[in-house]
């Protein structure tokens, strides 16, 4: 079967799958009609456990709007009538209103008086009318902000302003109810259903509704939190997202005396473990998946309030990650491969990539996503090069098809692969191993990639084998395709390459100082960009280990912290590798 049968099979199968989806969806648990029902008043307090930046209270006030990447300012005119163009990350970061976090955060009665006129005014324009403004994730996303900040917005406000503004949420949550909570991105459908319990709790007038609205809740989170805590998009971001909602939702309802549904806990008590294996020495995510935010702050909100303190995990096999730690080193391979089309808008092929974080400080990173970004660079960071793994042939380990037809029936691009990948974590008295393999070059080159990485007791050693293992009986493909190694640099890393070429120096902020090396392919230092916690990409370099398949079958490859300082540049002869995985 040739590449583009199988990919056309691939999509007859995902498409029968998404219509099977959609049935189930239509007999899952729905929220009833509320043309009855109105929010009448506050109902209880559900504030945001993440606080606003007061330090851009006064850029808003003075009418500088930064969202998305994106910067506006105003000039006489009003934010929803901006003359120039603008990105619809921008518009759609406008209209979730997650900026009104950073007035309440200022706290005065300026800043409210200011919030409440841009509320009055996108009431009196119409912007709820705007498809930006009716998109399952912005609406959810907004009525959650407008839950939140309430309290903020409401205090001192005229009679007028209240009416307007309760009977604007009554419309939102009933648009979300008929549209959001049947949605086909099971992220969209979790979010409008957690933004249902926000709205039946958090008003009154919507308490006939409660049950129903947690009911809807537990239903999605049951289906979409696998048995080991990760979300089904792969993404660690969507997982921190959900929790930042529901730890306080929780909490909230506790206090309250208010039962919470079993399928509700039981996911949070599965979520919050994943959430610290998901997350770095550094404090901040992982970078897989299309992760834009490491959001170490956020992650410390969420985990100081998980009364469990459930044991960490070495391997989450549903969600396809494994992750060792020893000293202040910590390392998390992605051992799965794309999630389904539809589960994650900016899912990667990237099996067997891996990141490397030494305390405070990544080393080894992939090159992510930026939030906002254009669909160029959406596109390049999907690719199996923008990732510290192994590719073939200049190929991705997947087929990515964006178009039309995938944007109708998934609403993301759907990334085919006939492979599959698996990995088991061992532990010895001298440190742990992760011993991984996918399969997703099997049929263009007849070839399987297996990575074995230790990390040492003292988190200074890491050790790395990179295999291509025939396919038996051997496919009729090209043979000996070339391979690249990447290992992509955090852009704070300061890399000199050996005159000889023998070895890479790497500096830390902190002056640390790690020796690379490896054996069984050329080393060079090229180029790359990380796109996370940043409006641009910011340059940075990567370690590229390049050669042909089976010539050696192996290349082996290590990473050593340095005692002492390290120097920009290492004194030539000192760069031989030593490495455990011996090639016998």
């Amino acid at each position: 079967m040739n590449s583009a049968s199988t990919v056309l099979t691939g999509l007859a199968s995902l498409s029968s799958k998404q219509l099977i989806n959609r049935l189930v969806r239509a007999t899952s648990p729905q929220i009833p009609s509320l043309t009855m029902s109105r929010c009448t008043g506050l109902g209880l307090p559900l504030a945001a456990i993440i606080k606003g930046d007061a330090s851009r209270a006064p850029g808003l006030y003075r009418g500088i709007f930064e969202l998305a990447g994106c910067r506006a300012v105003l000039a006489g005119t009003s934010i929803f009538e901006l003359p120039d163009a603008r990105p619809a990350a921008f518009d759609n970061a406008l209209n979730e209103f997650g900026w009104l976090h950073d007035l309440h955060a200022g706290n005065t009665q300026l800043y409210r008086i200011f919030a409440r006129g841009i509320v009055a005014e996108w009431l009196e324009l119409k912007v709820y009318k705007n498809a930006s403004a009716r998109r399952p994730q912005t609406l959810a996303t907004r009525l959650i902000n407008w839950i939140q900040c309430a309290p903020f917005l409401l205090q001192g406000a005229s009679r007028g302003f209240e009416i307007s503004f309760m009977n604007s949420l009554t419309r939102q949550s009933r648009l979300l109810a008929r549209r959001g909570v049947n949605h086909f991105s099971p992220t969209n459908r979790l979010m409008s259903a957690i933004a249902m319990v926000y709205a039946t709790f958090g008003t009154t007038g919507l308490e006939s509704l409660q049950k129903t609205a947690l009911s809807r809740l537990s239903h999605e989170l049951d289906h979409q939190i696998l048995a080991d805590g990760g979300h089904v998009s792969r993404n660690g971001q969507t997982l921190l997202d959900l929790l930042v909602l529901l730890v306080p939702l929780r909490e909230t309802l506790n206090k309250a005396l208010i039962e919470i549904p079993g399928p509700v806990n039981a996911a949070l008590e599965r979520m919050l473990p994943m959430l610290r294996f998901l997350s770095h020495n550094d404090g901040g995510l992982a970078v897989f998946n299309g992760v834009s935010r490491t959001g170490a702050g956020r992650i410390k909100a969420v985990l100081e309030r998980d009364q469990i303190h459930g044991r960490p995990l070495t391997i989450a096999p549903l969600t396809g990650y494994c992750r060792i730690a020893h000293g202040r080193a910590s390392i998390i391979m992605d051992t799965g491969m794309p999630p389904a089309p539809g589960r994650n808008p900016n899912a990667t092929c990237s099996p067997l990539a891996f990141e490397l974080c030494d305390g405070p400080h990544r080393i080894v990173v992939n090159c992510g996503s930026r939030q906002g970004a254009d669909a160029q660079w959406q596109a390049a960071s999907r690719h199996t090069s923008a990732h510290s793994t192994m590719t073939l042939g200049e190929r991705d380990t997947s087929t990515v098809i964006d178009n039309f037809f995938t944007s109708r029936l998934f609403g993301t691009p759907a990334l085919i692969t006939d492979g599959h990948a698996d990995a088991e974590v061992s532990s010895e008295e001298h440190g742990s191993v992760i011993s991984a393999r996918h399969t997703a070059y099997a049929k263009a080159f007849g070839l399987v990639h297996e990575r074995q990485l230790f990390l040492d007791t003292n988190g200074i050693d890491l050790r790395g084998e990179d295999r291509l293992v025939p396919v038996v009986p051997a496919p009729d493909v090209p043979l000996d395709p070339a391979f690249a190694i990447r290992f992509h640099l955090h852009p704070s890393i300061k890399a000199t390459l050996s005159r000889d070429g023998a070895c890479v120096m790497l500096l830390l902020p902190n002056k640390v100082g790690w020796r690379f090396s490896a054996r069984g392919g050329r080393l060079s230092l090229e180029t790359s960009i990380y796109l996370p916690d940043s409006k641009s990409a910011r340059p940075t370099q990567q370690i590229v280990i390049s050669g042909v398949a089976g010539r050696p079958d192996r290349v082996l490859w290590a990473f050593k912290r340095i005692k002492t300082a390290a120097k920009p540049r290492p004194p030539e002869g000192q760069c031989a590798p030593e490495l455990p995985l011996t090639a016998g």
